[in-house]
């Protein structure tokens, strides 16, 4: 194997669960050496299907840390790490005397990662760290099939347009029942597994520049605002032209039918004439167009019209799709190059052959149940290539081997090699502002997927020049172009035009990353693809990522909807195995977990360009983010489903344990009783009345569990099995609202406060990974299309004569806008 951009670095992961596991896999995937600490007894989470996936790879080894001796042992590899990853709650490493403090004064270059439920700090710091927990806590569940009005009116407390209109008749998402919902995707881990995974790698690049440890912290909260970053919004002038689109209203179709032989497709986005005009005839591919994806005269607006247009017309589109099976539906849009999706089950997804071609599945030897195929390498490198390195260890089975590694390290420290002197930061630098200080990143992405990369990146410091095409205004001024533009600066040019072309070449010429998501073909076009780059910006970084794999599907239109149906995420998140109809969750992170890998591959790059001076070309793609989010799921090698963890039809959890409650008050309590001590007191603090409590009669016991809660408020029973120390929560509806005023999320980043030139006052989910001692930072609004033209033309050598010529001629777009004072 050629080396993976992580290659010689060495972690200690002490983290379980499931945000600690799969950050690790995607280090160790990438050429890290993951050594896994176990307590004496084992990971009490071992059960998890995904441990089977995301522990591929890694080296196990169990440790007593509350022994001297043992601990010993994890102080000698330390000395020795590069990365110590852990998902304790907070506090638990300090009173080990393994926390960040103690580990750097041994290894001053050791960059420690926590993962915790609510963060180090604050009110909720010690609350129960349960995935489902957070995600009722936060009101995440009620997100799943979208608020009315969207999250943004919900927030303001408005009915948002439209308010005399439902939801169109007969159309069921999931469960078909009002409520919160419990999805298979455990969203808020998802998140804070690509957060912690960005922080590492933002991590590096500062010790590789400053030669000094860094710390890195998040939490399953902020990966739940991760999942909704775009969705929960509060700004002043909500009523601004552009800004309210439909997509996240409760009532709003996404595009989901179910076709004649009773498979479910996505069709996104929607093209509702065509659909009609191909039911028509006797074969949906008969239905010609002559119009382009993006220049379709008959799509659907964005914008109240379009959701009325929606709820009208969904009765005859539900009646055209079940006219022709799905795959006649599917060949039908790929020949006019429209979006529609096969929704498959994770087994079929794994056992996609294209998939398998492109190593985004993987097939590995598992001693245990043999070869079985899961998801594969989720990020591309074009120098530094990475792969998936076996299989998951069984626990404990390199102990014997990590013991004698300990042991060699307190020999080497005991007689130090005076030729080699620790490493030094790089000339001039002892410390940096931020992770991605120094770095500009030329953000060409487009829609979400593509710019909410550059977001990201902006937070960590990285100054983010966002080119804007001239007509970009309106995107720019929806809810979404708000949220993914945050930080950035804009500059609007023409690239049809020559003059367009050569400022674009002159902005390449002095930045670090240029970063995309064309289709295949077209960055080549302008000459600018790597392949057209590369020897003349050998240090460049360049990232184009995908809406699909590397494949046929490649040249057609790639989005969240279409890979969420792809891979799996609607199939499980609507418990269709039960039943039910496929559910495309409003918190689904397509589009921007392609953007944090994206953002995840780029400062790795980053980070070994530092260490080599060498660029190169990385990508991802947005159905990879969708088998990490269905990452649970393995197959065997004949495409059976692996054993996993289904949600029940209901959709309110997987068994009498772990599943959410309606209480008297008609308020939701979400359990999470784990362990059999934690069921027991379940049973004895409600009083219900079971005989047994074995699998065979969980129905019986989630009935008469149901019954007792039913007896009294949600708060109520919430107190009792708080005080009997068993993890419960009442699911949240209002948390969304109370966030935007609760000082204490404020002062800890949890909500940003900028300004924009469209809807003034800005507010959204704030810093969600911190890396210290830089940190992070918001630098301003979300820009405008046009907004810094001039200021970045003058940056790059233009006079202001010349700009004012490239604007007359109508080359670039000069819109600066003028922030009031204090914004």
């Amino acid at each position: 194997m050629m080396p993976g951009v992580f290659d010689g670095l060495r972690v200690l992961d002490l983290s379980w669960g499931i945000a600690g596991p799969i950050a690790s896999m995607i280090l160790v995937d990438n050429g890290a050496d993951v050594t896994r600490i176990e307590p004496p007894e084992g990971d009490p989470f071992a059960v998890q299907s995904g441990y089977r996936v995301w522990h591929r790879g890694k080296r196990s080894a169990r440790l007593d840390l509350h022994s001297d001796s043992d601990r010993s042992v994890f102080f000698a590899l330390a000395t020795q790490a590069d990365i110590v990853l852990d998902s304790f709650s907070p506090g638990t490493m300090s009173a080990l005397g393994i926390d960040h403090t103690q580990l750097s004064a041994r290894n001053p270059r050791v960059i420690t990662c926590s993962i915790t439920g609510y963060g180090e700090e604050g009110r909720d710091r010690d609350r129960p760290a349960f995935d489902a927990l957070v995600a009722a806590r936060t009101g995440l569940l009620y997100d799943q099939k979208g608020r009315r009005g969207t999250p943004m009116e919900y927030i303001l407390g408005r009915p948002g347009p439209l308010p005399e209109f439902d939801g169109p008749d007969g159309m069921v998402r999931g469960a078909n029942r009002s409520g919160p919902v419990f999805p298979r995707t455990p969203w808020p881990s998802v998140g804070a597994a690509y957060l912690a995974t960005l922080g590492i790698a933002g991590a590096l690049r500062a010790r590789e520049v400053t030669g000094t440890g860094q710390r890195v912290t998040t939490s399953l909260l902020q990966g739940a605002l991760a999942a909704v970053t775009l969705n929960w919004q509060k700004v002043e002038r909500p009523d601004a032209p552009l800004y309210w689109m439909w997509p996240l209203d409760a009532r709003a179709i996404e595009g989901i039918f179910e076709c004649a032989d009773g498979r479910w497709v996505h069709h996104w986005t929607l093209r509702p004439n065509w659909v009609l005009r191909a039911a028509e005839g006797d074969d949906p591919s008969s239905a010609a167009v002559d119009f382009s994806y993006r220049g379709d005269p008959d799509r659907v607006s964005m914008e109240d019209d379009g959701l009325l247009q929606g709820i009208i017309q969904y009765p005859d589109l539900a009646a055209a799709f079940k006219k022709f099976p799905a795959e006649a539906w599917v060949k039908a849009a790929e020949g006019v190059g429209f979006g529609v999706s096969l929704i498959r089950s994770p087994a079929e997804a794994l056992s996609d052959p294209f998939f398998i071609a492109d190593g985004c599945v993987a097939e590995v030897d598992d001693p245990e149940v043999g070869p079985i195929r899961h998801a594969g390498q989720l990020l591309d490198f074009s120098s530094t290539p990475g792969a998936v390195r076996g299989h998951s260890p069984s626990s404990g089975e390199h102990t014997h081997a990590v013991r004698t590694e300990a042991a060699a390290a307190l020999d080497a420290a005991e007689t130090p090699d005076h030729d080699v002197p620790p490493k030094a930061s790089q000339p001039g630098v002892d410390a940096l502002a931020y992770p991605l200080a120094g770095v500009r990143v030329l953000d060409l992405g487009l829609g979400v997927a593509g710019p909410f990369t550059g977001r990201m990146l902006a937070d960590l410091g990285a100054d983010v020049v966002k080119v804007n095409a001239l007509y970009d205004s309106f995107w720019n001024g929806t809810h979404m172009g708000l949220g993914i533009n945050r930080g950035k600066r804009s500059i609007s040019l023409d690239l049809k035009d020559e003059q367009g072309k050569a400022i674009l070449h002159r902005l390449i010429a002095q930045a670090d990353v240029v970063t995309t998501n064309w289709r295949p073909g077209a960055a080549a076009r302008l000459g600018i693809d790597y392949q057209s780059l590369r020897q003349q910006f050998p240090r460049l970084i360049f990232c184009n990522t995908r809406g699909y794999e590397k494949g046929p599907r490649s040249a057609l239109p790639g989005t969240d909807q279409n890979a969420a149906a792809l891979t799996g995420t609607e199939w499980e998140d609507g418990a269709c195995d039960a039943g039910n109809p496929p559910l495309w969750s409003r918190s689904n992170m397509g589009d921007t977990g392609n953007a944090l890998l994206a953002a995840i591959a780029i400062t790795s790059a980053l980070y070994h360009r530092d260490r080599t001076g060498e660029g190169q070309e990385v990508a991802t793609a947005i159905v990879n983010a969708g088998l990490l989010h269905t990452s649970y799921a393995w197959v065997h090698a004949d495409g059976s489903p692996g054993d996993y963890h289904h949600v029940d039809g209901d959709q309110v959890g997987f068994s009498a344990f772990y599943r959410m409650y309606r209480a008297a008050d008609d308020r939701w309590l979400f359990v999470a009783a784990l362990s059999e001590h934690d069921q027991k007191l379940v049973v004895d603090v409600t009083g219900a009345a079971v005989s047994e409590s074995d699998d065979a009669v969980d129905g019986a016991l989630a009935r008469a569990l149901a019954e007792r809660f039913a007896s009294e408020s949600a708060s109520t029973w919430a107190g009792r099995l708080e005080r009997a120390g068993v993890p419960a929560e009442v699911v949240d509806e209002e948390y969304c609202r109370t966030l935007f005023d609760d000082p204490e999320a404020r002062q800890r980043d949890l909500i940003a406060q900028t300004w924009s030139g469209s809807v003034g006052r800005f507010e959204d989910p704030g810093l969600l990974v911190r890396v210290t001692p830089g940190g992070g930072i918001v630098r301003r609004g979300p820009c405008m299309c046009g907004e810094h033209t001039r200021e970045i033309l003058l940056e790059h050598g233009f006079t202001n004569e010349e700009v004012d010529c490239l604007a007359a001629a109508g080359i670039v777009l000069d819109a600066p806008v003028e922030v009031p004072p204090g914004a």
